[in-house]
């Protein structure tokens, strides 16, 4: 058998789960290796500070509410709140100018037109006729 302790071996020894020829190697080995006794020693402290205690637990929770409670004053929301209007504010503005600029452009249907009607006139210097808007010679 190797002289080497491994992290099973020595968690097991803790528990008292091993045979008596193991027991007596793992024992052997402690007493000759100020390593493996400083590695029990050390995993024996781990395995208390793994496990608080209920009062430990119940102030470690008390201490978490008091903290979340104090983080949500109005005045640490302030600064969310500009955020959050400044983000609306320059959608706003995003929307607006795609609409003026990038939106197409729906064409306005011309008015229907009235049909030309000419009104024609004979006088003695020549034939006019009238076109909507103006009289213009007839040449």
């Amino acid at each position: 058998m190797s002289n080497q302790l491994t992290f099973d071996e020595l968690r097991a020894y803790q528990a008292g789960q091993l045979s008596g020829p193991a027991r007596h190697r793992v024992e052997r080995a402690l007493l000759e290796d100020p390593f493996y006794a400083d590695a029990l020693t050390g995993l024996e402290a781990m395995q208390q500070a793994a496990r608080p205690t209920p009062e430990q637990l119940s102030s470690l929770r008390d201490a978490l509410q008091d903290r979340i409670h104090a983080s949500a004053t109005k005045k640490r929301l302030w600064h969310l709140w500009i955020a959050t209007i400044t983000a609306a504010l320059l959608f706003v503005f995003a929307v607006a100018i795609y609409m003026i600029y990038f939106m197409p452009k729906k064409m306005a249907k011309p008015a229907p037109v009235a049909p030309q009607t000419s009104l024609k006139m004979t006088t003695e210097s020549g034939a006019y006729y009238l076109d909507s808007v103006y009289w213009k010679a007839l040449v």
